[in-house]
């Protein structure tokens, strides 16, 4: 259940395979998969007052995207398609990208539960343009605040994370001239214990894209998926499998489904329960 909560003391990282399929009025965007291994390590640091200085870093790892390739124009990814004035549907089409590395994401937390099983936290999020694919990266560099409250119960945990990133440095994307990044994203995450290391849990992330065209400003999934931590030797581990169905999405181009399956080992000394 620990690792369910977004301000634990437990040291980890985690691996998240995740399987994309997409939707959209763009020619074949009913066709269009993709693939990412995102991999987050998780590393809190234990304060005398009882609170965690609450570091993160992530990075993904992009295989198969599908992007839309303009003629004469480079390639445009969900970020573009989503905010250009206007995009001529005879002129393009759907191509896949090469496995690269995506931007890497550090966060910078304070936060912990109190007695009453109250979960806070406030902090930075940041964004580095990392991305070693030139024809489709953001290109910017981005921060913006974030925090968290839920609370833990007896059954399990609930809550969300919320976090707000804007652009202050980068380079214009594609030939489209400077985009800028204006984005809200609120994670909700729940988990329900049933006992001897299972429970159920999800991990839905809502994203409003407040530069997007009309119709195309919204993300919302819904998502249930099952865990299962066990002893990998001395290492606790858990082993998760989410489906989330996005029952909002962009009239352009989105998500539909995403499929993630998740290996998490413990890096800490303090054991799972």
């Amino acid at each position: 259940m620990e690792l369910s909560n977004p301000v634990t003391a437990l040291r980890s990282l985690a691996w998240d395979i995740e399987y994309r399929t997409y939707q959209g009025d763009l020619p074949e965007a009913g066709d269009q998969t993709g693939l990412t291994n995102v991999f987050t390590t998780s590393w809190p640091i234990k304060l005398s007052n009882g609170k965690n200085l609450l570091l993160s870093a992530t990075l993904p790892i992009k295989s198969d995207q599908p992007y839309w390739k303009p003629v004469l124009y480079l390639d445009w990814d969900e970020f573009v398609i989503r905010q250009v004035p206007f995009i001529d549907e005879t002129m393009g089409g759907f191509s896949s990208g090469h496995d690269h590395m995506g931007d890497i994401g550090i966060d910078i937390g304070y936060g912990g539960v109190n007695e009453n099983g109250f979960l806070s936290m406030v902090g930075i999020a940041t964004v580095f343009p990392t991305s070693e694919d030139q024809s489709a990266r953001r290109g910017q560099w981005l921060i913006g605040p974030e925090f968290a409250l839920g609370q833990v119960t007896r059954w399990g945990l609930f809550g969300v994370r919320a976090k707000h990133l804007t652009d202050i440095d980068g380079e214009s994307v594609q030939e489209v001239g400077k985009l800028d990044t204006n984005e809200t994203t609120l994670k909700l995450f729940y988990a329900y214990a049933l006992g001897n290391g299972w429970q159920i849990e999800s991990n839905p992330i809502i994203l409003y894209d407040w530069e997007a065209v009309s119709g195309n400003e919204w993300i919302v999934p819904i998502g249930l998926g099952m865990s299962k931590t066990i002893m990998l030797g001395r290492v606790g581990t858990k082993l998760a499998f989410d489906i989330q169905h996005y029952v909002v999405s962009p009239d352009r181009f989105g998500p539909e489904w995403l499929f993630t399956f998740s290996l998490t080992p413990v890096l800490s000394s303090k054991l799972l329960r």
